[in-house]
């Protein structure tokens, strides 16, 4: 069957999406995480910049373990979600110190087999991604930079999205907790 990755910036609503999703198609989902099961450290360093290698390999290696048991549900018949991919490594290149890109590239591509086999973008204005950052309450995302970095990284997914042709969302006038709303999402992924 299909594994369905949900990818965009911090702040868009992919980790929700995908809960909500699976839940309405009774559908196994995998998750990058949030507080509580990414490191502190990790978390803060997001933001802070620092430690960027540090930080890239525990996200490669969370994206390489979800992608592979995805991978083993999808044999055996079922559709898989799940909020990232390698997709991830290579839109954020865009925001990480030239320093650390050669050595973040082969990260990223070291993961690149396990590629899902639809990949969505889920975009929104930079209103809605400022008004559920606040939702979320992370104290790493309190300020205007916080944003700043999410849309450059979005523009990057954007450009990534359509020089490969897949599909993307703009979910600023959606409602993820409307089924109207769940059920058009669903319909563009399932074309």
């Amino acid at each position: 069957m299909t594994i369905i990755s949900i990818v965009g910036t911090a702040g868009v609503g992919k980790s929700f999406l995908v809960k909500q999703l699976s839940a309405m198609r009774c559908l196994p989902a995998f998750f990058e995480g949030e507080e509580g099961t990414i490191p502190k450290e990790i978390l803060e360093s997001i933001f802070s910049g620092e430690h960027p290698i540090k930080r890239w390999t525990w996200f490669i290696n969370r994206y390489k373990i979800f992608l592979e048991q995805a991978k083993k549900i999808s044999a055996v018949g079922v559709d898989c979600l799940c909020d990232g991919s390698p997709l991830n490594a290579y839109a954020v290149l865009a925001y990480e110190d030239e320093a650390y890109r050669a050595e973040l590239l082969m990260l990223a591509n070291s993961i690149d087999y396990l590629e899902p086999d639809k990949t969505i973008l889920l975009i929104a204005s930079e209103e809605k991604i400022r008004e559920f950052t606040k939702q979320r309450g992370r104290k790493v995302e309190k300020d205007d930079k916080a944003i700043e970095r999410a849309m450059k990284i979005q523009d990057e997914y954007t450009r990534l999205a359509k020089e490969r042709g897949l599909l993307i969302v703009n979910r600023t006038d959606l409602d993820f907790t409307k089924e109207k709303d769940l059920k058009f999402v669903w319909d563009e992924i399932r074309l």
